[in-house]
């Protein structure tokens, strides 16, 4: 038997899914800013350790921030493409960080998404199982000298043991997540429902850990607690400027990271792109950056509806312009057809109008 032959089944080409920016092993593919922005806002030890203790322990402090260590964000397997050439894929994390403490050793890792994912149980299963099949080749190239017939087939030995890896999907799109939670959405299992139960008892399934659907913002105890707060009414502006002045106190006084995260947070390319001036202080006031650019908001809409005015305006005038030029040549043709000694019913039928509206035609003309 072959080492690990459950991947070498498998081609390269299976692996590349992609989707916009978003693929499941990326090749050298330089994240989007929004995306750098939120991960060098999230790899702070304090809301790192803040967040993962609101998902798996509802806010109980026992992931500790001097107990997480960054971990490496890039991970390689060989496989066999096509041809049945060995060829190394990479696949790069977004956020992962070791932690442990006297009990536990866990990965903890964070992938970030501006928009929905439709395959992303798939894509963190693939993520994850990586991350174990590394952990199996660590293993194996520590080995003893003397195994048993089966761990060297297993390339794994009888009392070794993997260390876990949960993974959160920290979503901050504008869209409500309506794609896949777990693994079994993915599938079609026919229109049985009894029949697709009883298969989905020995399906595999994976579960995505969508941070976005933790509705308790008293779980988090550092500023995540504002942030998501702020997240659940970043869609509607009026909403977004009374909870930004209700909470001016920390908005007003944000590091240069936090406030490229909330550029990220709330699509503005004007956040996220600060100038030199503003780089130089401690202290950023997003409050007025935010009434800046609503002002600015306001001023472009009053210059659009101007504009929109004068053109709706012209058209306008252009259509009654036309209206009254067929009004006109009508009333043109009813009167010679009249001096001509046409009846009315015959004028109205040329027209294509009631014997009233010749009535008035003429009447006018009279």
């Amino acid at each position: 038997m072959e080492s690990i032959s459950y991947f070498k089944t498998i081609s390269v080409r299976d692996f590349h899914f992609d989707d916009n920016d978003y693929i499941f092993i990326k090749e050298d593919l330089p994240m989007g800013q929004a995306d750098v922005n939120v991960n060098l806002w999230l790899k702070d030890t304090k809301r790192f350790a803040d967040l993962f203790n609101a998902i798996l322990f509802h806010g109980e402090t026992v992931i500790l921030p001097e107990n997480l260590h960054p971990s490496p964000e890039t991970t390689a397997v060989s496989l066999q493409d096509a041809q049945g050439k060995n060829v190394v894929k990479k696949q790069y994390r977004d956020i992962i960080m070791n932690w442990q403490d006297q009990a536990v050793l866990m990965l903890l890792a964070v992938e970030s998404q501006t928009a929905i994912h439709y395959a992303a149980p798939l894509k963190v299963m693939l993520y994850d199982s990586m991350e174990y099949a590394e952990q199996v080749r660590v293993k194996w190239k520590e080995r003893p000298p003397r195994l048993s017939s089966a761990e060297f087939l297993s390339r794994f030995q009888k009392n070794d043991k993997l260390i876990p890896v949960i993974t959160l999907i920290f979503y901050y799109g504008t869209e409500e997540w309506d794609g896949p939670l777990e693994l079994h959405q993915m599938f079609d299992l026919g229109t049985e429902k009894s029949h697709a139960e009883l298969m989905k008892k020995y399906l595999p399934n994976y579960h995505i850990n969508d941070v976005r659907r933790l509705k308790n913002l008293e779980s988090f105890q550092s500023d995540l607690q504002i942030i998501f707060g702020m997240l659940q009414c970043s869609q509607d502006k009026y909403a977004l400027r009374t909870y930004v002045a209700n909470h001016k106190d920390y908005f007003q006084k944000l590091d240069l990271e936090t406030y490229h995260a909330l550029g990220a947070f709330l699509n503005s390319r004007q956040l996220m792109e600060i100038n030199v001036e503003q780089e130089e202080r401690e202290e950023l006031d997003m409050c007025k950056a935010l009434e800046d650019i609503y002002n600015d908001g306001v001023q472009d809409g009053m210059e659009q509806g101007r504009r929109s005015g004068i053109a709706e305006g012209e058209a306008h005038g252009k259509e009654l312009g036309i209206a009254e030029g067929k009004a006109s040549h009508k009333k043109e043709v009813a009167l010679q057809m009249q001096k001509l000694g046409y009846p009315l019913d015959a004028i109205a039928a040329v027209l294509m109008e009631s014997l009233d509206s010749v009535h008035k035609l003429l009447a006018v003309v009279g």
